[in-house]
């Protein structure tokens, strides 16, 4: 008989979202997307509930986060394994060492593998996280049981690590196969994925039920896993209801502020208050045109679950003055490349710096 297992992962309950404003909405969407996983997994008839780590902060989940999980966890009652991941690790002081979680919730709480059968001749080996650090999980592993072995641990595919994500229990697919794994169900990429082998999954992410931050991949939800006889076959459940969008307005041309308003409304038009958006303002304006980012947000955020504006238009020929054999080419030149070359801070400092530059060479005010 088939057995069905939903898998989830990077829930993260309670985080602050520092990125993103409107950081309560978020966080209650967080916890509206798990109550949906357990929906599904009980629409589905699911006879297992799998959690790859992160499920919630360590530093600020308390009593009602606890609360709010004992009682999605006893709505399942179907049995429930987590395999804690960096965020919440297991330790003395850990939600998954009360003594009063539910009955059908297995921890595995130790950096190292164990078994539950979960069926005639399928079983799950689990690994978890816990202060220390965890190593490489499969190093040594080898699940040398008859039948499907699953194997289920919060890590890090060293093949594709997302840019500046930070590395944890790292494996890679030679691993996972030398092992004796079906199937790793893991957890810690945002954006979800299935790596195949011979038209075979060999591991799984879900990605986060809901966009965590600005530029991970669009997989995010949950996965439906169906193991049938030697057969496995992973289907993505679609869960998030938000999107972290970042979005780009040209302002060439534009002379007044009214002008600017006009330009960026058609931009937003498809967006609403699930959708949290960076928007970046470029393009060389009229000068000493106006571009208000607060009055921006105020007007035009209302209708968005948040609105961030980053302007960096110009009313200057950036790329002529760049040419130009002079103190001000060379300090522009040098601005240009250090814009191009940054991200995050460093980038939008570069680009303010060009507004400084730019003015005080021409012993101009910026506009507000």
């Amino acid at each position: 008989m088939p057995l069905t297992i939903v898998h989830c992962a990077d829930v993260h309950l309670e985080t602050t979202f520092p990125e993103t404003r409107g950081g309560g909405g978020r966080r209650k969407a967080l916890a509206d997307a798990f109550v949906r996983i357990v929906d599904e997994a009980l629409r589905r008839g699911a006879d297992v509930l799998t959690i790859g780590g992160d499920l919630y902060e360590s530093e600020r989940a308390g009593p009602q986060t606890f609360r709010f999980l004992a009682e999605q966890f006893a709505r399942f009652r179907k049995p429930v394994f987590v395999a804690p991941g960096n965020h919440d690790p297991y330790g003395p002081g850990s939600l998954f060492a009360r003594k009063d979680l539910p009955s059908n919730v297995r921890i595995f709480n130790e950096a190292s593998w164990r078994a539950y059968p979960l069926a005639a001749e399928v079983t799950l080996w689990g690994f978890g996280h816990t202060a220390g650090d965890p190593g490489r999980p499969f190093a040594e592993a080898r699940f040398e049981r008859n039948g499907t072995q699953i194997a289920l641990v919060h890590g890090s595919d060293e093949a594709r690590c997302p840019p500046k994500k930070r590395v944890t229990a790292p494996f890679n697919t030679s691993e996972v196969v030398a092992s004796g794994a079906s199937l790793l169900l893991t957890g810690h990429y945002h954006g979800g994925y299935v790596v195949s082998q011979g038209g075979k999954p060999v591991l799984a992410y879900p990605g986060s039920p809901e966009p965590i931050k600005f530029g991970e991949g669009p997989g995010h939800g949950a996965l439906e896993v169906r193991v049938d006889g030697g057969a496995i076959a992973v289907r993505p459940i679609l869960i998030a209801r938000t999107r972290m969008v970042d979005l780009d307005c040209d302002l060439s041309g534009v002379e007044h502020e009214h002008g600017a308003f006009e330009r960026i409304r058609p931009v937003l038009a498809d967006y609403g208050l699930d959708d949290f958006v960076r928007l970046r303002l470029t393009g060389n304006v009229a000068e000493g045109t106006r571009i208000d980012r607060a009055l921006i947000e105020e007007r035009l955020g209302a209708a968005l679950g948040s609105l961030e504006v980053n302007d960096e238009t110009h009313s200057f020929d950036l790329a002529s003055i760049a040419r130009e054999p002079t103190v001000r080419g060379h300090v522009v030149r040098d601005l240009l490349a250090l814009r191009r070359e940054s991200d995050g801070d460093a980038a939008r400092d570069a680009e303010w710096g060009l507004r400084y530059a730019v003015a005080a060479f021409e012993g101009t005010e910026i506009a507000p």
